[in-house]
């Protein structure tokens, strides 16, 4: 994590062991170990999502490949995190001025973190693009994402050039864009992503068809928002309280947030995966579909919206010589997932 260390590890080495001092010293200290401890729970539950991923998920092996590599970035993070608490808190043990070497903390943090986002916003652009079938929208927030994303390496690059913890507070502007950055993205993907979803709802639709749409977009905001406020509370420790490392909390663990709530979303779809394998299916043909390419909705005959194919729209069905109306119905079996 970006640790925020003030220039004080000199006077409380020389100087008595005041409350001051020690006030001083839980604030920058208390927080890196508070990240680090956070950092290591999230892996936790991460571990439990890929477990439950692992054991339901009928994915493509491109989805696999982004799930598993997340996962892989996740680890090394942890792994660096803990290298870089014992070269603090158990190599340099009451050595103040080893507490200020970033070590492998200029890496671990605001590059790891930063590329972890931009993956997982990049995913969302994806869907984005392939639900809206426009550029515009995914295009821009793809600028964003990258913008942040270089925000944080710039931020981890000078925090190495530098070699003082205690001095990276003076590099600000890169660090807002990095956090900043997320947060805008994160809340225009949320946005998006529930109007295009609410968009859908109709009175003509079954009852469960429109609570699985209400479903799908309290979660998709529900996790966005969520990454979204740990970078606005993190921007906010960063400007606000710079003599201090208390933003250190929220940007140790806004990484796995990212992982964790991208495979919330996957393993939600799993829940009723098996209910649609047999009898019919009701295609209930969106508006604006093309006759050759329709998004669709799956309903089984007992109308309970099938979740495992409702992933952010993650369905479609070519008919062709569709009749003009906005339902057909076909054999179970027959469509196929993206």
């Amino acid at each position: 994590m970006v640790v925020i260390l003030p220039n004080m590890y000199t006077a409380i080495s020389e100087s008595a062991d005041t409350s001051n001092n020690r006030f001083m010293r839980i604030f920058s200290t208390g927080p890196t170990l508070l990240g680090i401890l956070f950092n290591w729970g999230l892996m936790g539950v991460l571990a439990v999502q890929l477990y439950l991923f692992s054991e339901n998920s009928k994915d493509r092996a491109a989805v696999k490949a982004l799930v598993y590599g997340l996962a892989l970035l996740d680890i090394l993070q942890t792994i660096m995190v803990t290298a870089d608490s014992f070269h603090w808190f158990v190599y340099g043990f009451g050595n103040p001025i080893q507490l200020d070497e970033p070590f492998l903390n200029s890496w671990d943090v605001p590059i790891i973190d930063s590329v972890i986002s931009l993956i997982v916003q990049v995913y969302y652009c994806w869907r984005i693009y392939f639900l809206r079938k426009g550029v515009v929208t995914p295009v821009l927030i793809l600028i964003v994402s990258l913008t942040q994303c270089a925000g944080g390496i710039v931020t981890g690059v000078r925090n190495y050039q530098v070699g003082h913890l205690s001095l990276s507070s003076e590099y600000i502007a890169a660090e807002t864009i990095w956090l900043a950055g997320g947060a805008v993205a994160d809340l225009a993907i949320a946005g998006v992503l529930s109007w295009t979803f609410l968009s859908w709802r109709d009175n003509s639709l079954s009852p469960a068809h429109n609570s699985m749409l209400s479903r799908l977009v309290r979660l998709i905001v529900e996790t966005n928002a969520l990454t979204a406020g740990v970078a606005v509370v993190a921007i906010g420790l960063f400007w606000g309280f710079p003599e201090t490392a208390l933003v250190s909390v929220p940007i140790a663990i806004i990484g796995k947030l990212y992982t964790n709530c991208l495979l919330a979303l996957f393993n939600n779809r799993t829940s009723e995966r098996e209910k649609n394998r047999h009898g019919l299916v009701s295609l209930c043909v969106l508006p604006n579909s093309t006759s050759q390419s329709l998004k669709v909705h799956v309903v089984s005959q007992t109308g309970t919206l099938s979740e495992s194919q409702m992933e952010l729209g993650n369905l479609k069905k070519t008919i062709p010589d569709h009749p003009d109306s906005r339902e057909a119905s076909v054999s179970a079996g027959t469509w196929v997932t993206y």
